[in-house]
């Protein structure tokens, strides 16, 4: 990566942090200290506000001219015009700095009438086409010729360079075998800069020593303000919209068939009584979304990083805030995908560069052959950096209300899975040293969300059964649950019936005693795929008794179904079964 590009990049993205001073919201958000990321080197700036000229001699390839004004798009947009004129973007307030050059993109990405995710989408960029820019925008967008007039595309998705199959920004350093650097295991120290006052535990943990050239010893976590202010309940009524309800409405959909498909579904979800929606954006290191770190997902082509002519997941959130419900989104941070899917992904992306490093492969991406998947190994700085980076881009792109994340941290106890990690750390208890390094990983999702916009909330759903988090799947939920800096809500999936081995109400009365903070909400998740499994879940009133008991507790703070096709398609054991169930939950679910 060039000296020009990097400017370039970390210009672009200062000014669109920058603009949240423009953005509508309920209040100034301030605006905080930035580290841009390159998985090798740090190049750090700050956020300020937009400045009226920028400075010609950072651009050796870019000629520019003195900027124009643009306000901000405060009325819908009503026409489409060929060439937005200056006029025009003067009574819209953005600031506009003529300029001249050749740029590409570098990954799919819409072109929009205005600078302006919510502006009209005019037509579509595919990775590698080359535009010529017009103008750099304030709020980090760029000005580009497009089918005979003069449109806006996000400035983080245009290279200065043609992008080849090779091109893989961000650079990844391959990992030397012998690491140096030693990692907390409560709330560590990172850069992150965060309004949310917390006080990390004090309890003293092992150390673990990942590679010294992968990351400088701070997290150089990519943060900024979002002026969105979050939608979020006192009482959260939730439901899943996993990998496997979406993929089937996204296979070869056209936009407006997609936005049609998950409309109904939140209808459905919007009519049962609930006003919560947890959808995956991320389930196999890929992306529902367009990402400067992640291939888009297989799920609408058969082909990792085949992307479809619209942004799903802005769809998904501008559907869900039409019906009042609240958009939390899912991310399984550390799965990553297959051997056949790495073998269709570009190197651009650093799990790719990891995949054919041999010595990133096996250390900071480890397979697992009882799932066939590769995981990450949140021990390296290096890996946490990545997962977060990929959060704050969520938070700071989309008005998300909410991320959320899972069951799946370690995804065995063989000690095969981190043993460089563990023997250079010097910890003689690996059980203590993961839960340790999980918790680590945790505190800084939980900060990185808070620093791009406090008002959105972070929350994790655990397994039901306790003892398998702490002792099978290395997660702390006691700590989660008593210290702060972790996460504003659990969902444990209590997914048990009345009659099982560990009772749903013997579960939720442990649960109720571990949640210490009165500020951490405690959402019972309930496994409406289990209907009509047998005699208990084919009552027709399991679901409504469960909620029920979750609503008569003085802890709960709400309920999560899993999975909306369990609810409303055919991945319930029984279809009859869940008829009978829908009536009797609602009203449940009305009294909650």
């Amino acid at each position: 990566m060039n000296i020009f590009k990097r400017i370039l990049c970390a210009f672009i993205c200062a000014l669109m942090l920058s603009s949240c001073a423009h953005r509508e919201a309920a209040g100034p958000a301030p605006e905080p200290s930035v580290r841009f990321e390159t998985f090798g080197t740090a190049a750090e700036t700050e956020a300020t506000t937009a400045p009226e000229t920028l400075n010609t001699e950072r651009f050796s390839e870019i000629s520019t001219a003195p900027a124009t004004t643009v306000s901000h798009m405060t009325d819908p947009v009503t026409t489409a015009s060929a060439a937005t004129s200056a006029d025009t973007e003067s009574e819209r307030g953005y600031d506009i700095q003529p300029a001249s050059g050749v740029m590409y993109a570098s990954s799919d990405v819409n072109v929009r009438e205005l600078p302006d995710a919510d502006s009209e989408r005019v037509g579509h960029l595919d990775r590698g086409d080359e535009v010529n820019i017009t103008g750099l925008v304030s709020n980090g967008w760029v000005r580009v010729e497009f089918k005979g007039g003069e449109y806006f595309v996000n400035g983080n998705y245009l290279t200065s360079e043609g992008v080849s199959e090779s091109a893989a920004p961000p650079e990844v350093t391959t990992p030397p075998t012998t690491p140096t650097e030693t990692l907390p295991t409560t709330q560590p120290t990172t850069s992150v800069t965060t309004t949310v006052t917390t006080t990390a535990p004090t309890t003293e943990a092992p150390e673990t020593t990942p590679p010294p050239e992968t990351i400088n010893e701070e997290l150089n976590i990519l943060t900024g303000s979002n002026g969105y202010t979050a939608l979020n309940y006192p009482v959260q009524k939730a439901v899943w919209f996993a990998y496997l309800d979406i993929d089937p409405m996204l296979k070869g959909s056209s936009e407006a068939a997609f936005a049609e498909k998950i409309g109904e579904a939140f209808d459905n979800v919007h009519d049962l009584g609930c006003n919560t929606v947890y959808v995956h954006v991320r389930a196999f290191g890929d992306a529902y979304y367009f990402s400067q770190y992640y291939p888009f997902t297989a799920a609408f082509s058969d082909t990792l990083g085949s992307a479809p002519p619209f942004d799903p997941l802005y769809i998904m959130i501008n559907e869900a805030h039409k019906r009042g419900l609240s958009f939390h989104a899912w991310v399984n941070p550390m799965r990553t995908t297959t051997k056949d899917r790495y073998a269709e992904m570009d190197g651009f992306y650093p799990l790719k560069q990891w995949y054919d490093s041999s010595s990133a492969n096996g250390t900071f991406l480890v397979y697992d052959k009882d799932t066939s998947y590769y995981w990450l190994s949140p021990a390296y700085p290096a890996v946490r950096q990545l997962i977060c980076n990929g959060v704050a881009e969520i938070v700071t792109r989309y008005n998300v209300d909410a991320v959320h994340i899972d069951d799946y941290f370690y995804p065995t106890t063989s000690s095969s899975f981190d043993k460089a990690a563990f023997e250079a750390s010097g910890a003689s208890d690996r059980a203590a040293w993961r839960k340790s390094v999980v918790s680590t990983l945790v505190g800084e999702i939980y900060r990185t969300v808070k620093a791009c916009n406090p008002s959105v909330l972070f929350g994790v759903s655990p397994q039901g059964n306790i003892d398998n988090n702490l002792n099978r799947l290395y997660a702390d939920v006691e700590t989660w649950c008593s210290a702060p800096g972790y996460l504003d809500y659990i969902v444990p999936q209590i997914y048990y019936g009345f009659n099982d081995k560990l009772a749903f109400d013997t579960a939720a009365e442990q649960w109720e005693e571990l949640v210490k903070l009165p500020y951490i909400s405690l959402i019972g998740g309930i496994a409406a795929y289990k209907v009509g499994l047998n005699s208990e879940w084919s009552s027709g009133k399991i679901l409504s008794k469960q909620t029920d008991y979750l609503s008569d507790s003085d802890v709960f703070g709400g309920i999560a179904l899993y999975r909306y096709d369990s609810l409303f398609g055919s991945a319930n054991s029984s279809e009859r079964s869940m008829r009978k169930e829908l009536p009797e939950l609602k009203t449940a679910l009305s009294e909650f």
